[in-house]
């Protein structure tokens, strides 16, 4: 039977593994709603094989360019002290929680480690993919 993943557990799984290899920053530049629906189709199509079923499915408004389940997702985070919105000419999220709590929160994810890296590298800039690139 495969375990249930909520869109906060995909989430704070994702900030969580941004946050261990080094991103202090999510940007929102407008591509933020685009990369977690690439990331929740990939999730669908892999469900059987991943052995997860997201509870939840991600709709981005045609007008806005945004979605709502993201953007609860982030209010939730923000209100339990995983991320900062940070307002301003690049506006984003900091990402505030602490390396033990991240770890902690890979550790309980439905989503193994290796999953998740694969996800964010696809969809995500790291620190060590700038530095590689030079």
């Amino acid at each position: 039977m495969p375990n249930i993943l909520t869109a906060d557990q995909l989430l704070i799984g994702i900030l969580a593994l941004l946050k261990v290899h080094g991103v202090t920053k999510v940007m929102e530049d407008g591509s933020l709603d685009q990369r977690f629906e690439r990331i929740y189709e990939l999730l669908v199509a892999r469900e059987k094989e991943l052995g997860v079923r997201p509870n939840f499915t991600f709709y981005r408004n045609p007008l806005h360019g945004n979605s709502t389940r993201l953007r609860n997702a982030l209010l939730a985070a923000r209100e339990n002290g995983l991320v900062t919105a940070t307002p301003g000419p690049a506006p984003g999220y900091e990402l505030t929680m602490s390396d033990k709590r991240a770890h902690a929160y890979l550790e309980n994810s439905p989503l193994n480690r290796a999953t998740l890296d694969d996800l964010i590298r696809d969809n995500f800039k790291l620190p060590s993919d700038v530095a590689t690139a030079r």
